[in-house]
């Protein structure tokens, strides 16, 4: 009987969150799924190019505003994990407004951003921060063959 009750007292393990490059290929697959359908407007309409390539822009916004308030979309399953807030949680509105908007941002900034953050020598204390402080985490929800290389190399480097 006591040892029953302590194996309900015992604290669930962390559970184990992405790395880096998982984030980034998720990144990188939103980002297009906004940017994508805008450039072929400009190719494939360019009478009407601008009009509807703000409505593409706004809806596929719209559309991860609402998948990222849920914490999974489709740069998250291809990357293998969903965001959560240190509670367990799915992110939320106000989160996903944010991360919806920050598919917006060039992607070669953000890609700046992470190589002057993970530069060698620089320990992950740059503008980005460490990753311990952050709200939101990616919790790994599966292992994708193509990327398993890069996070092993990921974890091997760090």
């Amino acid at each position: 009987m006591a040892g029953a009750w302590q194996n309900r007292c015992v604290d669930a393990p962390d559970p184990p969150i992405v790395n880096w490059p998982s984030a980034v290929v998720a990144f990188l697959v939103d980002s297009l799924l906004v940017w994508g359908p805008a450039v072929a407007v400009f190719l494939l309409a360019p009478a009407h190019a601008l009009p509807l390539a703000a409505g593409t822009v706004l809806a596929a916004v719209g559309a991860n505003w609402t998948l990222y308030a849920r914490g999974t979309t489709l740069g998250t399953y291809v990357g293998g994990f969903r965001i959560r807030t240190r509670h367990g949680l799915a992110p939320g509105r106000s989160y996903g407004l944010v991360l919806s908007l920050l598919t917006c941002v060039s992607v070669p900034a953000m890609v700046g951003l992470l190589a002057v953050t993970f530069a060698p020598g620089n320990e992950a204390s740059g503008p980005v921060g460490s990753p311990a402080s952050y709200p939101l985490f990616g919790e790994r929800t599966s292992r994708r063959k193509f990327l398993q290389a890069a996070d092993d190399h990921w974890e091997r480097w760090t």
